[in-house]
C-alpha cells in the first residue's frame, strides 16, 4: 500500500520572507521610468518619480506584508490600518504637491 507524502506546517515566518523576497525582486526588475520632460515647478520631476516608484510600491508592500502579519498575529490588525492609512496619507500629499504649494505660495 502506498503512504501519501507526509505534510509539513508551513512557518508563518518563512511564508513572509518569502512574500518579501518575491516582492523585492520584483521592485528590482522594473523597468526604469521615462520621466516627462515639461514642468511647471521645480522637483516636479523628483515629485512624480517618488510618488509612481519610490512610495506607492512600498507603501504597497508595507501594506501586504502587515496584512499577512496580520493573518498570523490577529492582534497585529491595527498596525495594518496605521500602515494603510498613512501610506494613502503620503500618496495624495505627493500627488497634489502641486497645488498644495500653489495654495501656500497665494495665501
Amino acid at each position: 500500500m502506498l503512504r501519501s507524502p507526509t505534510r509539513r506546517n508551513l512557518d508563518p515566518l518563512a511564508v513572509a520572507a518569502a512574500i518579501t523576497l518575491v516582492a523585492v525582486i520584483a521592485l528590482a526588475l522594473a523597468p526604469a521610468p521615462a520621466l516627462a520632460q515639461a514642468t511647471t515647478m521645480p522637483g516636479q520631476q523628483l515629485l512624480q518619480f517618488a510618488r509612481n516608484y519610490i512610495i506607492a510600491p512600498i507603501a504597497l508592500f508595507a501594506i501586504i506584508v502587515s496584512g499577512v502579519a496580520a493573518f498570523i498575529r490577529p492582534e497585529m490588525i491595527k498596525s495594518t490600518a496605521y500602515v494603510a492609512i498613512i501610506a494613502v496619507i503620503l500618496y495624495f500629499l505627493l500627488a497634489n504637491a502641486d497645488r498644495l504649494l500653489q495654495v501656500m505660495r497665494a495665501g
